[in-house]
């Protein structure tokens, strides 16, 4: 083992894996990008670093750097708790939702724009509440992060074998079905919609298009206090689940347990939704 240097690192804890007797990996995400480290003792009932290094909590640690291994957590002390996020199921099994994603588009160094928009929404989450939109919005900025920005604005299909880009302004009035492909990244038309594969994609309500603009463009605050119709927020939760792991090749595991959860297979009384069955780190070989 080399020689130890110690470090500051404020940090959100994104996923947790038992190691040895009393020990802990935590997966975590800082201003600098994720970090693996690991949590000597943690697990033992008389430690005091167990409360600050709780999951979604945004900790203040002291870490020593080690060649060849993890480094080490000396010191933690939480800046902030976000209890619900533990105590609640559903609000646990979205801030699960939030890590799932950036664990799974995000290695190594990020920019300091996804630690601010994880922090920020993991302090909405604690109360929102519609946490279904906030989950949207959330998802709209990781893809743009990750470099897997959609385009909702002009038409992505193709017309006599050239692009179509026609411009989308979907309006209350409208009658039209759009449509969504995610293969070639966006929105369609509705003169493309009708070319669409079930496989690759499907029909868009005019709503729906306009709030993925919206949630795409816009500042959360901005959209918060809006009218979203529960038709609106159900189609874009599925069209926004299968996008997603349409480009991830698998499966989300959080959202497959809210899914279980509503449909009576699970519930939260028989469920810690700190601890998923399902990894969200690891590889889900589930796919699409």
């Amino acid at each position: 083992m080399g020689r130890a240097k110690l470090y500051q690192l404020d940090a959100i804890i994104l996923e947790r894996r038992d190691h040895g007797e009393a020990d802990r990996v935590l997966m975590v995400l800082a201003a600098d990008g994720r970090h693996d480290l690991l949590a000597r003792g943690v697990r033992k009932p008389r430690s005091r670093k167990t409360g600050h290094l709780e999951l979604f909590c945004r900790t203040q640690m002291l870490v020593s750097r080690v060649q060849g291994s993890w480094d080490i957590i000396s010191q933690a002390e939480a800046l902030e708790l976000w209890e619900k996020l533990r105590e609640d199921f559903i609000r646990g099994t979205y801030a699960r939702h939030v890590a799932e994603l950036v664990l799974r588009f995000f290695e190594g160094e990020t920019e300091p724009e996804l630690f601010e928009l994880v922090n920020t929404t993991l302090a909405l989450l604690e109360h929102t509440p519609d946490p279904e939109r906030l989950l949207r919005w959330y998802e709209q900025q990781v893809l743009h992060l990750a470099g897997f920005r959609p385009e909702w604005r002009m038409c992505v299909g193709e017309r006599g074998g050239q692009p179509c880009r026609t411009p989308l302004r979907p309006r209350p009035d409208d009658r039209s079905l759009y449509g969504i492909d995610f293969e070639r990244g966006g929105a369609l038309c509705p003169e493309c919609a009708t070319q669409v594969s079930d496989v690759t994609g499907g029909l868009l309500s005019p709503s729906a298009l306009s709030w993925l603009q919206a949630l795409q463009r816009e500042d959360y605050t901005a959209l918060a206090t809006l009218p979203f119709p529960v038709r609106t927020a159900r189609e874009l939760a599925r069209w926004m689940e299968r996008y997603i792991s349409y480009h991830l090749e698998r499966r989300l595991a959080a959202l497959r347990m809210m899914r279980e959860f509503r449909a009576g297979l699970v519930s939260p009384a028989s469920t810690n939704p700190t601890e998923l069955p399902y990894s969200i780190s690891e590889d889900y070989t589930e796919t699409v």
